[in-house]
């Protein structure tokens, strides 16, 4: 300290941050420029490695609209002195103790220093002829020393950020594929070979990406890439297995008929094509509006859309999040995205089909999103799901407690962590 005045008024403590600050301010050179705002956007990148809060950069913005310059300028006096009062309509009403907080950060962060008065008080001394002589308040000097390190530290940031962005989009790719891969294993009756790949599928880390870390999200898409190459690798066998089986039968099938018509086969199979395209119904959300039964009034449908939000269940269930093509931005996606996800947990097609009998299509596709956000808590997901559906058809299960109780422990963990 090479002048008086540089400790803390009142009660506040000489402590290493404020001892930094001054040292910065000292030692800022002369010649050092930069635009304030854009230090500021810089800091705003940056907040979570500078340890700011978003109060905190609020108010370090009303601090940097009370310098008049939009240059911070190193061969200047770079201290403003704004009164609480006009601090705090600066940064949008803020209250004294939220304001009081958020200098402190500042402080602490390095990004300014106190320059306190004998009596606490911010305002400038002026001598003869108006020139300003001395001034109380807050150095923005440090935040200008330092405007180059923030500026890499936003970069940084960025780059992690991007980083994380790219990760998500990859495992999300890859837990799409791994899901489709499952489920032409089942449509090839190739599911004993790949049991144990769907136990270690179940088994990767799964919940909300958004709250894992770069280093998490990598070893997560390195350990799906893995498995997906396994499933791969094990599909194309059985696949070139049944390819080669099938052009032997051909071959010997055009031996013996050879000299035979084929109108009565060429018949058949459209009868058949008929006869599969009759059988198949139509894809209908059973939350839509029912149609109309023989008197006229529509069939009650056994579980109300409206009391589950379907907000509410990506929040409770974020996982499933993953599965959607698209996202999950509707009730047709979350259906379409509820069934990859139940091949990926090993339910069988009967399963799901015995569910949305006994709950609609939208109720199954809820209690399926439910096991999966569980899955780590469940040894059989099909078991529990045939077990959830037998209490369904006797009016004894809906998945809006589960959904409640998901939220309820949401909740928690956000408030513990």
């Amino acid at each position: 300290m090479t002048e008086p005045g540089l400790t803390p008024f009142g009660s506040r403590r000489l402590d290493a941050a404020i001892l930094a600050g001054n040292m910065l301010a000292d030692t800022c050179p002369g010649t050092l420029k930069a635009d304030k705002w854009e230090v500021l956007r810089h800091c705003i990148t940056a907040k979570s490695a500078l340890g700011v809060s978003d109060r905190a950069l609020t108010v370090l913005s009303a601090l940097l609209s009370c310098h008049k310059e939009t240059e911070l300028r190193g061969d200047e006096s770079l201290v403003v002195f704004p009164s609480n009062r006009e601090l705090a309509r600066r940064a949008h009403g803020i209250s004294e103790p939220t304001l009081r907080r958020a200098l402190a950060q500042l402080v602490a962060a390095r990004l300014l220093v106190r320059r306190d008065s004998p009596n606490g008080k911010r305002y400038a001394r002026r001598g003869q002829g108006g020139a300003i002589t001395r001034v109380f308040g807050f150095d923005l000097k440090p935040l200008l020393a330092r405007a180059a390190d923030i500026a890499l530290m936003a970069e940084d940031v960025e780059a992690e950020r991007r980083e994380m962005v790219d990760l998500r989009e990859r495992i999300t790719l890859l837990r799409r594929d791994i899901a489709k891969g499952f489920m032409l294993a089942e449509e090839i009756e190739h599911q004993n070979a790949i049991a144990a790949l769907r136990e270690a599928y179940l088994g990767l880390k799964g919940g909300n990406m958004r709250q894992f870390s770069a280093d998490d999200l990598g070893a997560l898409a390195f350990d799906l890439e893995q498995l997906l190459g396994q499933l791969t690798k094990i599909l194309n066998n059985k696949l070139i297995s049944s390819n080669m089986n099938a052009n032997d039968r051909h071959i010997e099938r055009h031996k013996q008929d050879s000299n035979q018509t084929l109108i009565s086969d060429s018949e058949g199979s459209r009868k058949t094509e008929l006869e599969g395209k009759s059988s198949v119904q139509p894809l209908t959300p059973d939350w839509a509006e029912p149609e109309a039964a023989e008197g006229g009034k529509p069939e009650p449908h056994p579980e109300n859309a409206s009391a589950l939000p379907l907000g509410n269940i990506l929040e409770a269930c974020p996982s499933i999040r993953d599965y959607g093509r698209h996202g999950v931005g509707n009730w047709s996606e979350l259906v379409a995205a509820a069934r990859l996800a139940r091949a990926a947990l090993g339910i069988s097609p009967s399963a799901w089909d015995d569910a949305a009998g006994a709950m609609g299509q939208g109720g199954a596709a809820v209690t399926v999103a439910t096991i999966l956000e569980r899955h780590a808590e469940i040894a059989s997901p099909g078991g529990y799901l045939r077990a959830l559906t037998d209490k369904a058809a006797h009016g004894k299960f809906t998945p809006a407690p589960v959904i409640q109780a998901l939220l309820r422990r949401r909740l928690k963990e956000m408030e513990h962590a």
